[in-house]
């Protein structure tokens, strides 16, 4: 008798990742410059990456994840490698290069809002020779973070995205904000993509739109399915000419005391995708997302809070 089922993949996601270090310090009022010193109400050290909190985060609800990139021999290379293995993330493919310095993010959160700055050291040296061609057939999605951070990329995703394509292998995207301001190259991936997960600032900036609606309309005209992470009011989906609004629910907001709003939408990434993945309706997959990033809202840093399902961790 002839066996037609389909083997199962080593991964169910992978993806290239913006891997570093935060430095996040939390105060009740922004910094000065002149040389004034402020004392601040907290600080943590910990994983960082827009990519390297989705993947996390997605570990810790139970998905196979691994990630492919690169960091320096030395202690926040250390620091990133051990979160990431603690959290149930495959690190096989992270490699360490000598003599380079891991990524570093500078986050200052005040109240609400936060200012960054990012180093980006071996996030530098992430380039098109990192798509390979045997990375296709390890997993049954892709994901992109931090697109604009790893500038080298940029101009090869469209063909490896119509490689993954072929391959039957479905692509997620998360922009992330971009520094210059140039939002051109982000609509040619669009028609390659099955959830692109924006927050509402960025789809404004992408579609020159003034609204939520309208923005959303126009981006759904391109990708299949549109996700648009609109903070304390929650998220909008658009799809197929329709969209429907999911504000959050007062279960995960009512005692809620808001830390740090590092990695928030990240983390709401990988429980959308994760369930997603599992073939869950909509709503069941905007209900995950939004518990994954409420939970990281009450912790310093985008991991510390993150929910855990898994056995690993």
């Amino acid at each position: 008798m002839t066996n037609n089922t389909v083997p199962e993949k080593p991964f169910e996601v992978m993806a290239i990742a913006d891997l570093c270090m935060d430095i996040i310090v939390a105060s009740s009022s922004p910094p000065e410059f002149g040389q004034v010193e402020l004392l601040a109400d907290a600080y943590q050290l910990d994983l960082g990456g827009s990519v390297g909190i989705f993947a996390t985060q997605y570990a810790k609800l139970g998905g196979r994840i691994a990630l492919i990139g690169t960091t320096g021999d030395d202690a926040a290379g250390t620091i990133v490698h051990t979160k990431l293995s603690e959290a149930g993330v495959d690190i096989r493919y992270i490699k360490r290069s000598p003599g380079e310095k891991t990524a570093m993010g500078l986050n200052i959160a005040v109240g609400h809002d936060r200012a960054m700055l990012a180093y980006l050291g071996t996030m530098e040296l992430i380039g098109p020779d990192m798509l390979r061609d045997e990375w296709i057939g390890l997993s049954r999605h892709w994901h992109i973070g931090s697109y604009f951070l790893l500038r080298r990329l940029i101009p090869a995703w469209s063909g490896w995205l119509k490689e993954l394509k072929s391959g039957g292998i479905t692509v997620s995207l998360d922009t992330n904000w971009d520094p210059s301001g140039n939002w051109a190259h982000v609509t040619e991936l669009l028609p390659h993509v099955d959830i692109f997960l924006p927050n509402l600032a960025e789809a404004l900036a992408i579609t020159g739109e003034t609204t939520l609606q309208t923005a959303g309309a126009k981006l759904a005209g391109i990708c299949k399915l549109v996700v648009v992470k609109c903070g304390e009011d929650g998220a909008a989906v658009f799809s197929e000419g329709r969209h429907s609004l999911y504000p959050v629910t007062p279960e995960l907001t009512r005692h809620l005391k808001i830390a740090d709003t590092t990695g928030a939408g990240d983390n709401f990434d990988a429980g959308f995708i994760y369930c997603w993945l599992q073939g869950e309706d909509i709503a069941a997959c905007i209900d995950e997302a939004s518990r994954c990033a409420v939970s990281s809202l009450q912790s310093l840093g985008g991991i510390i809070g993150q929910i855990v399902k898994n056995k690993h961790t």
